[in-house]
């Protein structure tokens, strides 16, 4: 039998979490770290999930936003999100998206069309944002134009569709907040704002530990 807890709060850096004021272990919350990239969530949270759920589950991270007239230090929910760069390369070096291949069922595994959806992305109180997942940054223009043009999103992440994938799949109710730190371009670090991004992580949690969304009997996640 699983055990069950109020509320998880994940990131995949303890980084992204240092800011909060207010968290901490307690008989109903637990923080969990999964791990950087697409593959080490993917395992982290099913053991986690094989063995409890949660009636919600928060992962809280940094994200590089596409858009370079939007402002910085944002804060958006996932509402839906794809493993963006999976794929195979043609003898003439044209990318195939594994959601495109013959070896892929695109509605498979809670995906619809290869994304997977969040059904209570909006109930976060945030602007909802469709997420590119990715396994490697590359800022060149041109590979980031073709991925929007195939792909188009708002944000750019690393954990996103893993982290979708497990809850969808393990039934566990979820939302993702994401505060972009950086453009999606030439990688400049000098112009990446991942401290006051964390510091602005850091105030939501405490809001959202403080907040009624986290109440269980909350119509926004029956």
């Amino acid at each position: 039998m699983k055990l069950h807890k109020k509320l998880l709060i994940a990131a995949s850096t303890k980084n992204e979490l240092s800011a909060s004021k207010k968290l901490t272990e307690t008989a109903d919350t637990d923080i969990f770290i999964t791990g950087t990239g697409t593959f080490l969530p993917v395992y982290t949270l099913t053991k986690l999930f094989s063995e409890r759920l949660y009636d919600l589950a928060v992962f809280f991270g940094i994200c590089g936003v596409y858009d370079q007239n939007e402002d910085l230090l944002k804060l958006y929910s996932v509402e839906k999100t794809i493993f963006a760069d999976s794929g195979i390369e043609d003898e003439n070096q044209n990318f195939i998206p594994l959601t495109e291949s013959n070896f892929f069922n695109k509605n498979a595994f809670k995906m619809s069309d290869g994304y997977f959806v969040n059904p209570w992305a909006k109930d976060s109180g945030f602007e909802t944002a469709a997420c590119n997942t990715v396994n490697r940054c590359v800022t060149e223009k041109s590979h980031v134009e073709k991925m929007l043009k195939k792909f188009p999103a708002k944000i750019e992440t690393m954990e996103s569709a893993a982290f979708a994938l497990v809850c969808l799949n393990e039934k566990q109710k979820f939302l993702e907040i994401r505060c972009s730190s950086n453009y999606v371009a030439p990688k400049n670090e000098k112009k990446w704002q991942v401290l006051p991004a964390i510091k602005k992580l850091g105030e939501t949690i405490d809001y959202f530990l403080s907040s009624k969304i986290l109440d269980s009997d909350s119509e926004s996640f029956s």
